[in-house]
This record gives structure tokens, C-alpha cells and sequence, in this order.
């Protein structure tokens, strides 16, 4: 698969969105929860297509045109397995071409199944047709984070849903965390600020909450991302020394919303290696703080926490 560059990023002729239907404030439909029963892929139609594309400003979206006609079933469950194993990385859109013509025909598709890389509101390649395998589908969406990460995108996807029992499923349709409802509008507006205030209220009366927790480290990164170069700052943290607090624990923010938490952790422990009192005590916080971000089931913690075990003793 040919790589993606930031030269394409806003590169002439890319196909402008915003001539489908005007967004409508409709609730996404969820598609195949991942493990705990959230989910980041969504199905779209011209009531929400536009709403759901405008979430490229903030972070990745990958649109998937497809029909059952394609026999592309294979493919689209691993694209979902590997969108929820991402847990927001980026947001998988579907659409299925046979009940929503319109929105292939605006996009000049050919043929199905299409991949077409979504940021800032504008395709990031040429239409991806046919069928890709896993390990096509990981290098492509691995560009993907990563293009996003250098023009400054390193927003993070809130689940679409999460996925009620199926006895209830009828009558409730796709419930989410009613705690969070409001700080999620705030991280969609770019309210971060706000997001990391909010979790700490309901922090406190629920401490400890590991959802909540995760939640709080998370709209933290993006507040301290907030405005800033992601290039710029992996550049200065490689200058830096490794007792560089604030370039090193910058960088790794940049790393981590980029998709390599184990690169994130290891620069961290570095600085945990070459630094004493308050400075230690800065960094094994923070590295705590992105532990609780990604969750104990993503394979980079286990190693990193033994590390962090070895730095400190």
C-alpha cells in the first residue's frame, strides 16, 4: 500500500464534502461493540453524514462504502475489530451504498468496498477499492493516526455507543454513560478545559473510577496538545536530554495520541531513570495518568509497568 504523506493533506482536487445534506443532529446507529460494549463504528445516512464527517477536525475518521453485494463481510468485521481494539484512535463510518446511493455518488465512488481516509473534512488519498486483508487494513489506519498526529489532529473519538443487553436493546436502543454525556460535547467542541473539570467533579464523588479516571486522562492530553505543533514537540523531546522534564513527558503525549503507547511509556521511564524527588515524582505521575488512558488489557502496560518497577527500585 502506497503511504500517505502530509503533502496530500490539502492536496488539489480533493473532494469537498460539504455540498451533500446539510448535518442533522441525529443519534449515529452503532455497529459491533467491542470488548465492554463500546463501540467507534458508526452507520451513516444523509441525515448524519455530514455531522459525522465534521469529526475529522478533532480526530481520524475512516469512511467505508460497501454493499452486501461486495461479499466483503470479512472484511468489514475486521475493520470493526480493529477500530474498537483502537478504542478511539479513530472513528469507522459505514455506509451502505444500496440504501444511501446519494452519498456514493457524491463521492464518485466506483466501486465497493471503498476506504477513503477522512481528516479535517477532506479525503487524505485516492478511494482505497477492494477488499484488504488485516494486515493491509493495519498499516493503512496506522498512516492514518500518524498523518493525523503531524498536521496537529490528535483529538481522540468518544464511543458511539455502548451495547445494552439484548433483552433491553428493543426498548432503550444504544445507551452511553449518562455521567459523561455533557463532557463529551465539551471534547467535540474543543473544550478541554472544561472536559478535565468536569470529570474531576464527578471524580469526586466517585474516586477511583476507572472509567471516569481514563476519561480525565485523556481530556488532559488533548488540553495540553491544545494548540500545539505534535512535530515540533517530538522534535524537541529527541534534542532534549533525557532529564528534560517538560520536553520529554511532552513528547510522549505526542507519541501516545499518535498510537505508540509503548514508545510514550519508555520515554517516560527514561526520565524517571535520570531524575530524583519532584522531577521523579512529575514524571511516574504522568506515566500512571496514560497508564489508566489506555487500559491494563493494552499490551505495552504490563512491560512498561515492570520497567517503571525496575526504575524505581
Amino acid at each position: 500500500m502506497e503511504a500517505m504523506s502530509a503533502e496530500s493533506f490539502n492536496r488539489p482536487g480533493a473532494v469537498d464534502l460539504s455540498g451533500l445534506t446539510a448535518a442533522a443532529q441525529s443519534t449515529a446507529a452503532p455497529a459491533a461493540p467491542g470488548p465492554g460494549g463500546s463501540s467507534w463504528v458508526v452507520v451513516a445516512d444523509e441525515k448524519n453524514f455530514n455531522e459525522l464527517i465534521g469529526r475529522s477536525m478533532q480526530h481520524p475518521v475512516l469512511l467505508e462504502l460497501t454493499s452486501a453485494k461486495a461479499n466483503a463481510q470479512a472484511m468489514s468485521d475486521e475493520l470493526d475489530r480493529l477500530t474498537n481494539e483502537a478504542g478511539g484512535r479513530w472513528l469507522l463510518v459505514r455506509v451502505d451504498v444500496d440504501a444511501t446511493p446519494q452519498i456514493a455518488q457524491a463521492l464518485r465512488v466506483q466501486a465497493v468496498p471503498t476506504l477513503l481516509p477522512i481528516l479535517a473534512g477532506q479525503p487524505v488519498s485516492q478511494p482505497i477499492q477492494g477488499t484488504l486483508g488485516a494486515d493491509q487494513i493495519k498499516d493503512l489506519t496506522e498512516q492514518i493516526v500518524q498523518l493525523a498526529v503531524a498536521n496537529g489532529i490528535t483529538g481522540r473519538a468518544a464511543p458511539v455507543a455502548t451495547a445494552p443487553a439484548a433483552d433491553e436493546e428493543a426498548e432503550q436502543g444504544p445507551s452511553v454513560d449518562p455521567r459523561t454525556v455533557e463532557i463529551e460535547k465539551m471534547l467535540d467542541q474543543g473544550r478541554y478545559a472544561d472536559a478535565v473539570a468536569g470529570y474531576d467533579e464527578l471524580l469526586a464523588k466517585t474516586p477511583g473510577d476507572a472509567v471516569l479516571s481514563a476519561g480525565r486522562a485523556g481530556a488532559a492530553t488533548l488540553q495540553r496538545l491544545d494548540g500545539k505543533d505534535p512535530r515540533a514537540l517530538l522534535e524537541a523531546g529527541e534534542a532534549a536530554a533525557p532529564g528534560d522534564v517538560d520536553a520529554q513527558l511532552a513528547a510522549a503525549d505526542v507519541e501516545l495520541m499518535g498510537g505508540d503507547p509503548a514508545k510514550a511509556f519508555n520515554r517516560i521511564i527514561g526520565v524517571i531513570r535520570v531524575t530524583r524527588e519532584e522531577d521523579r515524582e512529575r514524571a511516574r505521575t504522568r506515566l500512571l495518568e496514560l497508564f489508566e488512558m489506555v487500559g491494563n488489557a493494552d499490551p505495552a502496560v504490563a512491560p512498561a509497568r515492570r520497567a517503571l518497577a525496575a526504575a524505581l527500585f
